[in-house]
């Protein structure tokens, strides 16, 4: 586990150095590069695999791709006019992408822009479902949420013929992971649950309903998995969900 932490560490830097730009980082912070996304990413190569500089280039560039989606989610979906901060925020998510097509060029993966294409068409849909209030059940609000957070990396293991018992964990644990942050701090789907639902009361209890369905199911997929990658979702579980399910739910 030590050398897939140290693993998981270096490519973390590595995707934050290759976003880093002096003048965004100066008007509008660094970059925040999710190590869930990274973790998700690293279990779809084999261990071999990894070691090759193009498969990290392509694990950067899902990154990349997703960053510069989340930062243009930044922008209100209704403004009177564009603010400087808001040109500022679109000139980040266009570098971020920018550098999504440069890091596949360096890979010589330009053909994964097609792998990726239809992900991307799904999730900017699914965010523009979210925005539009197009969606009239809690369901469609958590499928919604599921592909925006899964659907790239979704590729990925989809063109790797990767585990599909892994796939599923890390689907839930990619969902969780939106889903805590918008208990935290609502956004798009909690005001889209609270819209659907009536009240903001109705939309947390649905919201901690799902999260706790979810902990369970990436509790079962744990069970039939190989035990490298049973450790490292484990590992991701306990650190999104803070309490150690495994000592109490799994025996």
């Amino acid at each position: 586990m030590k050398e897939w932490q140290e693993e998981q560490k270096a490519l973390n830097e590595e995707i934050s150095r290759v976003c880093r730009q002096p003048f965004l980082d100066k008007v509008i912070g660094p970059p925040s590069v999710n190590p869930l996304r990274t973790a998700a990413l690293m279990l779809a190569f084999t261990d071999e695999d990894r070691k090759q500089a193009r498969v990290q280039k392509q694990i950067a560039a899902a990154v990349l791709i997703q960053l510069a989606m989340d930062t243009h989610d930044l922008i209100p979906s209704v403004t009177e006019e564009m603010t400087q901060e808001h040109q500022l925020i679109v000139l980040a998510g266009d570098f971020f992408s920018g550098m999504y097509y440069r890091t596949l060029a360096e890979a010589g993966s330009i053909h994964w822009v097609e792998i990726l294409a239809d992900a991307v068409k799904k999730v900017n849909e699914a965010k523009t479902s979210l925005h539009r209030h197009q969606l009239h059940s809690k369901e469609a609000v958590f499928g919604a949420v599921q592909t925006i957070e899964g659907d790239i990396i979704g590729a990925v293991y989809k063109e790797n013929k990767a585990d599909k018992t892994v796939w599923h964990a890390i689907q839930q644990l990619l969902a969780a992971d939106r889903l805590l942050q918008e208990k935290e701090k609502p956004f798009i789907a909690f005001d889209a649950l609270a819209r659907v639902l009536g009240t903001n009361e109705q939309a947390a209890g649905a919201l901690k309903h799902q999260l706790e369905q979810i902990r369970l199911t990436i509790n079962t997929c744990i069970q039939n998995m190989d035990e490298r990658s049973a450790s490292v979702v484990r590992a991701e579980r306990d650190r999104l969900f803070s309490v150690p399910l495994r000592f109490v739910e799994e025996g």
